[in-house]
């Protein structure tokens, strides 16, 4: 075979695992909705956050994925336009296929917001409120310390634009420890209620 053909067969071959990798990700976010009623989460939205974007590559492919949940004890935000929202913290559940560490990690994070600061519950676009925090260094003051990461905002202007953000705590782990409905409560669900203070 020409390298032409075989350059060819690659692609097909890796837009296939690609697919599987889609696939295999939305049985575990439907699995993680269950499981996540089971321990008192539930989502703020039906949707996974993302980002895209049609001018930068990276924008075409989508390799990080944000579940957001509350918990469902928590009382009720005094909103008439925010009735489905929790006056508690967001939880946050990111999986990142093409992570700084060469394999896919999830994150499992608890952001606490100003929810007056809220104008509308998250659509899918607003990836950029959860991911951003642990990454811009320059809005915001980041520390990690034993595996476990911290977030602040630099300025009170940060957090005005990230809409009343104060603070985000989580930790790191390979995807691979996720394999089914038991190991989704302790990796993710435990983790997520057992996080250390901001």
């Amino acid at each position: 075979m020409s390298l032409t053909v075989d350059k060819g067969q690659n692609i097909t071959k890796a837009v296939e695992v690609l697919r599987e990798t889609y696939k295999n990700l939305n049985l575990l976010f439907s699995e993680m909705d269950i499981v996540g009623k089971d321990q008192g989460f539930i989502p703020l939205t039906s949707k996974f956050l993302r980002w895209k974007s049609d001018t930068i590559e990276d924008g075409w492919l989508t390799s990080d994925f944000i579940k957001i949940y509350q918990l469902e004890s928590e009382p009720a935000f005094d909103s008439e336009k925010l009735s489905d929202l929790k006056n508690g913290p967001i939880y946050a559940v990111e999986i990142e296929l093409d992570s700084e560490g060469g394999y896919p990690e999830i994150t499992a994070s608890r952001y606490l917001f100003d929810l007056s600061k809220w104008s509308r519950m998250p659509a899918v676009s607003d990836h950029w409120l959860y991911h951003q925090p642990y990454r811009f260094d320059d809005k915001f003051e980041i520390e990690e310390e034993d595996g476990v990461w911290r977030s602040t905002p630099r300025k009170a202007s940060v957090s005005n634009t990230y809409w009343g953000f104060q603070s985000a705590v989580g930790i790191s782990f390979p995807l691979i420890h996720v394999q089914d409905a038991d190991s989704i409560k302790l990796e993710i669900f435990q983790r997520l209620l057992n996080l250390p203070e901001a």
